[in-house]
């Protein structure tokens, strides 16, 4: 029996819009790089980030995963600041993101009949801060940070089912990610929801249940437990 309902955050119930692009395009303005595109900067920092997250010998914050992100794009573009001081400039741009339009009323509804938690990768203050702002209530709320590992590694889901007091089979997970949110939580029995607003192609991956928006996630608890 379905029990309980596991979001991931940044790209599922709130937006990361352009901002992380807008503070790449500010870094490189400081360092008077306008030769560098702040896209391809950011893209170049997003892939330095999961491999920096995927191959730490041990727990780091995601704070501390950008300063190193940084220090290396540093290094292989020639820039000459203080990584240090400059990686504040991205660090400001989290806590201050939207929520999708329909995110505090599927959170509410969903509330009534089942545990609602989210699961996500990031430090606990700025998803605090997030959540705040854009007035969703979440009364589970788990981190990287708090859970000391990253999705898609089993331990992260393994720590939310524990707390929790749930068995895969009582938990259904939400996101826009198929590694971190269909793959990740698959490996231990818990079936997944691609939030998939863009309509792109799985590939390989076959997530359980595929919806564009969140409120799809109502026709798929009506397929699977029956009328919502």
């Amino acid at each position: 029996m379905l029990k309980a309902i596991l979001f991931d955050a940044y790209g599922t119930l709130i937006s990361t819009g352009d901002g992380s692009v807008r503070a790449a395009g500010e870094i490189l303005a400081l360092n008077r790089r306008t030769d560098i595109e702040p896209a391809a900067f950011y893209g170049r920092w997003k892939k330095l980030h999961r491999q920096h997250i995927d191959s730490r010998a041990a727990f780091l914050t995601e704070e501390e995963v950008f300063l190193l992100d940084l220090c290396q794009l540093y290094r292989e573009y020639g820039l000459t600041r203080d990584a240090c001081q400059d990686v504040k400039v991205m660090l400001d741009t989290l806590g201050h993101r939207t929520a999708f339009p329909e995110a505090g009323a599927v959170l509410r509804e969903l509330g009534k009949d089942y545990i609602v938690a989210i699961g996500s990768t990031t430090d606990t203050a700025p998803l605090l801060m997030d959540l705040e702002r854009n007035g969703l209530e979440v009364p589970y709320i788990f981190t990287s940070e708090s859970i000391k590992a990253y999705k898609p590694e089993r331990v992260f889901y393994e720590k939310i089912l524990h707390s929790l007091r749930l068995l895969p089979s009582e938990a259904l997970f939400v996101g826009d990610s198929l590694n971190d949110d269909v793959l990740g939580p698959q490996s231990v029995g818990i079936k997944a929801c691609w939030v998939n607003r863009k309509g792109a192609a799985a590939g390989e991956v076959r997530p359980d249940f595929e919806v564009r928006e969140l409120g799809g996630i109502f026709w798929v608890l009506e397929k699977w437990m029956g009328p919502f």
